[in-house]
């Protein structure tokens, strides 16, 4: 707790009152990406662009690729104990996908990963279940027409609905098992209240602590979706200076938002980490943010977060204490 105390301390002076391009800490939290390709095209998501994969070509994280990337970070001892298993893609489509929760596991970490939860069967859930503690983020729908058409997949509402079922009551039994589920629904225009109880009594009415559902909210995807709520009063987006996204081949991305990799900051299956996340590509993309103008960054010049309105997500408390929950 100390480490990860210290961390956060280091980085809140970098980011809020320095406004640093050069770092003396290691990125916070960690996302690696298990694959690029993804058995769904949902509208909201970049996979549904047909030029997509002419920008990215499609392949998949190896183990021993893995065991790099943990051994590097391992090297760093940053404060945060998580890792995050997602970018672009299904993870699940990676037959590996199981035994790099294992892998996080023995290094005592704490697994996250967004999923369409399609392929997390029955026994592909006890088995991941017996991997290690995680929490899987899981969009769902509370109308069966609107997922088919948002998701662009026929025939696959009532499979989710049973592999989700299956999920709640084995977390029940496994506190290994963390869910979030997410009602996609609103994407559609309708109401988030009533669609998110109403997708909630599908599953019954009694759920274990380790069980929460949740309204989805969008964001653009680097200019992917053309959303309406943008503010003027820009703000200095915190990724920079707290995450390090790395794509299945080792390429540093400067957010989970840009699955198209569209700034690549360097390579950390090439370089140690503390090298890419000081170096000039990295302190120049900082900068750029520093001085207002998200518009010289490939993945920030349509981005939506700088603009994305008031609230408490921008409030310090707030990034303080979702820090510290990571």
């Amino acid at each position: 707790m100390i480490n990860k105390l210290i961390h956060i301390f280091k980085l809140a002076w970098a980011y809020l009152i320095r406004k640093a391009t050069v770092l003396s800490y290691p990125p916070y939290q960690y996302t690696i990406e298990p694959t690029n390709v993804c058995n769904f095209k949902c509208d909201f998501c970049p996979q549904s662009d047909p030029e997509h994969h002419k920008r990215r070509p499609t392949g998949q994280l190896t183990v021993e690729n893995l065991e790099l990337f943990l051994k590097k970070r391992k090297e760093v001892n940053p404060g945060n104990k998580n890792i995050n298993f997602t970018l672009d893609g299904e993870p699940f489509i990676n037959k590996n996908m199981i035994k790099f929760v294992e892998m996080a596991t023995k290094e005592g970490l704490f697994s996250r990963f967004a999923s369409n939860g399609s392929l997390i069967n029955p026994e592909k859930a006890d088995l991941l279940a017996e991997a290690g503690p995680f929490v899987a983020s899981i969009d769902f729908a509370s109308d069966k027409n609107i997922f088919e058409t948002i998701r662009s997949k026929k025939d696959n509402y009532e499979k989710l609905l049973e592999n989700l079922r299956y999920l709640i009551k084995k977390a029940g039994e496994n506190k290994n098992i963390n869910l979030e589920i997410n009602d996609i629904t609103t994407f559609a225009g309708v109401d988030p209240e009533k669609s998110l109880k109403k997708m909630k009594t599908l599953f019954g009415t009694d759920f274990p602590p380790n069980v929460r559902f949740t309204t989805r909210q969008f964001h653009n995807f680097c200019g992917h979706l053309d959303l309406k709520d943008k503010e003027k009063r820009y703000r200095l987006c915190p990724y920079p200076w707290t995450q390090m996204a790395v794509t299945q081949t080792g390429d540093s991305v400067p957010c989970c938002r840009d699955t198209s990799a569209r700034s690549i900051l360097g390579n950390v299956f090439e370089d140690d980490i503390m090298t890419v996340w000081n170096g000039l590509k990295y302190r120049q993309f900082r900068q750029n943010l520093i001085d207002k103008k998200p518009e010289l960054n490939a993945a920030c010049k349509d981005c939506d977060l700088p603009y994305s309105g008031g609230g408490s997500k921008w409030k310090p408390g707030y990034i303080y204490r979702s820090l510290l929950r990571r």
